[in-house]
């Protein structure tokens, strides 16, 4: 029974990680388009890079989602 509670705590865990990328994602969106409003000429450099940080936040989140039914 140890095991397998510990199984699920694991599990609940990575449900919470994917939790805090959803808001982590969240966040750097906000704050890009926030930036773009503030300085519309600066959305050329602006949006690219909000693209490659959204990738690199969703990729964490899918690791724990891979995580999550590997165990």
């Amino acid at each position: 029974m140890e095991a397998e509670a510990m199984q699920y705590l694991a599990k609940g865990l990575m449900v919470l990680g994917m939790a805090g990328n959803a808001i982590g994602e969240g966040i750097v969106c906000a704050r890009a388009m926030e930036a773009m409003g503030r300085n519309p000429e600066a959305a050329d450099t602006i949006f690219p890079k909000m693209i490659v940080a959204c990738a690199i936040v969703e990729s964490t989140a899918i690791y724990s989602l891979v995580a999550f039914f590997v165990t």
